[in-house]
């Protein structure tokens, strides 16, 4: 049963730092989401341990998550829009279908990462790590995103972007 977020609220004593807007996010997407509803303002979660995390769905848009672990988590589904992640590790994650349009992905490794049917619309990938990374059904991607970033042969891309040919050696 959903709780309001008022009730999420008065637990968590309405004001939450960065610790605890993190502890929350590890008892579970549900009432993290409950909570964003009522708190759409932007959120800080720098250094956040959340490797093997299963945030599925979860709504992450404007939360500056910087330097943060999420290997090999479960983001699939999950709204990630203008969210700041600048040298985040994301290696082996799984982002189908999330949604990182103007995020900031400067930095970050996504190596190995599973971002089909991703929205990646004027998403800043600036020296961002896209090793054997499968964007084969990415949406929103251009040549001009892919040739900021770092990826290899392994990396897969949609039909329509080119691949730099530095990515070929």
């Amino acid at each position: 049963m959903l709780r309001s977020a008022r009730a999420v609220d008065a637990e968590m004593d309405v004001q939450l730092s960065s610790h605890e807007d993190l502890a929350l996010l590890r008892r579970g997407v549900e009432k993290w989401n409950i909570f964003r509803r009522e708190h759409a303002d932007s959120i800080v979660l720098i250094y956040a341990h959340l490797n093997g995390a299963h945030l599925a769905n979860v709504d992450l848009h404007c939360v500056l998550l910087v330097e943060s672990d999420l290997q090999r988590a479960n983001l699939s589904c999950a709204i990630l829009e203008r969210a700041i992640l600048r040298k985040s590790d994301f290696r082996e994650s799984n982002l189908r279908c999330a949604i990182l349009d103007g995020a900031d992905l400067c930095r970050a490794d996504f190596s190995g990462a599973d971002l089909r049917d991703a929205s990646l619309v004027s998403t800043f990938l600036k020296c961002t790590d896209l090793t054997a990374a499968d964007l084969s059904t990415a949406r929103g991607l251009t040549t001009a995103q892919v040739n900021e970033a770092y990826g290899d042969g392994r990396t897969k891309l949609p039909a329509d972007v080119a691949r730099p040919a530095r990515w070929n050696r």
